[in-house]
């Protein structure tokens, strides 16, 4: 099959081995989303599995559509029904077709993280706190930290030693919950615990998904936290087969919840799980690889490997350490100046400087203005977050769901009415003490 085209020993290996667990230490570079998808054409076109029977699961939504368009490609046909997803949206198509379980609507609306901060400050207010004051941005490092834990408001108990003010904190947390139910809203945590909820607590929607999948595929599994790997077991059976592709080397998000042991752990959950190392890199020279070996070595849990390539040996690597910024702008101004008089072919396209935040371009942007050196900054603000993207679906929201008071507080000056700070107080007042939302509560007053 032209599946195998150009594929290396162990990466032929990892997509035709058939155990039923299946554990895929893919180093950087070494064709690990190419591995994942050929897997999943395999199981179509040589195994016989329906499509439809097989489930991927990737972190971003880019990493979703890239595997598609690739399984596309491999399988040489446009529509596919594998499917492919982050946790996130796997739990919001969930939610749509199984929420009603919990007595709440499927049409709900997704808060967003900026939704989620205006609602817990309008809360806090509330309670007789400053909106941006210390009270309020602890509530709203507390609830996310204990959401993404998969914890519940109202069965957390504040500890002695915990949070400072967490008893308050844990208040607010419950009338958060309680707003967002009532106002028909669920914010990005919920996406996974309350699918995680109805699974754990009603036995025959478990075993209606669970009937769903014979093969489970998870993408970046070393960047899998404890909520997102218990969601996994919940949807499979005895029979179900679990393919895993990831490194631990590569684990970057334990800040926010990711749990290394997972991966390095997975044969004590699933015993009889095959391991299988893809060690040789694409994408980059020998030099940089003896570098990244040698560094990574330093990591305690760790699978061991070293990388190699059959590309050129390249360049060593350079280590500059810049007393000041603006020593670091000029440094890295004369290696590209450098490469323009002496490499063939130059373009200024062809360099990349990557920064670990994007306040950090201002010195590089005002240096290359006065040098005349041209550059293009990528990142920045996304789409869905730019102000007027979210003013347009704040509106949207609204018409769907007229209890939505966040995105109606968000709109109610666009364009400008008039309504100054006070007003609308008295208008949430008005809605509190007649159990309106804020828009029920303007007809009303109109009426």
């Amino acid at each position: 099959m032209s599946i195998y085209k150009n594929l290396n020993e162990q990466q032929k290996e990892a997509i035709t081995t058939n155990e039923q667990y299946l554990r895929i230490i893919a180093g950087a570079g070494s064709g690990k989303t190419r591995v994942l998808t050929t897997r999943i054409a395999y199981l179509i076109e040589e195994i016989g599995v329906p499509e439809n029977r097989i489930i991927g699961f990737t972190f971003t939504n880019k990493a979703a559509e890239e595997m598609s368009g690739r399984l596309k490609a491999l399988l040489g046909r446009e529509q596919v029904q594998a499917r492919l997803s982050t946790f996130h949206a796997f739990g919001a198509r969930f939610l749509r077709e199984d929420i009603g379980i919990l007595k709440r609507s499927t049409g709900f609306i997704i808060y967003d993280e900026e939704d989620v901060k205006t609602l817990i400050r309008n809360i806090a207010v509330e309670r007789g706190h400053e909106k941006r004051g210390d009270i309020s941005k602890a509530a709203i490092e507390f609830i996310g930290s204990q959401k993404e834990k998969g914890r519940d408001a109202f069965s957390y108990k504040p500890r002695l030693h915990g949070y400072a003010d967490e008893v308050e904190l844990t208040e607010i947390w419950k009338t958060y919950e309680i707003r967002l139910e009532e106002m028909g809203c669920v914010d990005f945590a919920d996406l996974i615990n309350k699918t995680i909820q109805i699974l754990e607590e009603h036995p025959a929607i478990r075993a209606k998904w669970q009937s769903r999948y014979d093969h489970i595929l998870v993408d970046e599994f070393q960047d899998t936290n404890d909520i997102q790997y218990k969601l996994l077991k919940l949807l499979m059976r005895v029979e179900t087969s679990l393919y895993v592709v990831g490194d631990p080397d590569q684990t970057i998000y334990t800040w926010r919840g990711a749990n290394e042991g997972i991966i390095m752990n997975m044969d004590n959950d699933f015993p009889g799980t095959k391991t299988i190392i893809l060690n040789q890199n694409y994408r980059s020279t020998q030099q940089i690889l003896n570098a990244a070996n040698t560094l990574i070595k330093h990591n305690k849990n760790r699978v061991e490997k070293d990388l190699f390539t059959s590309n050129d040996q390249g360049d060593p690597v350079v280590v500059y350490i810049a007393d000041r910024d603006v020593d670091e702008v000029k440094w890295i101004y004369d290696q590209i100046i450098s490469m323009r008089l002496n490499v063939p072919g130059f373009s200024f396209r062809k360099v990349a400087i990557l920064m670990r935040a994007n306040y950090l371009t201002l010195p590089f942007e005002k240096f290359f203005i006065h040098k005349g050196i041209p550059y293009e900054i990528y990142g920045g603000i996304r789409f869905f977050q730019r102000r007027e993207v979210k003013d347009i679906l704040a509106f949207l929201r609204i018409l769907l769901n007229e209890k939505d008071n966040i995105s109606f507080e968000r709109v109610i000056n666009i364009p400008r009415r008039g309504i100054g700070d006070i007003a609308l107080e008295n208008l949430k007042i008005a809605a509190y003490e007649n159990e309106y939302s804020l828009l029920e509560a303007v007809r009303h007053v109109q009426d």
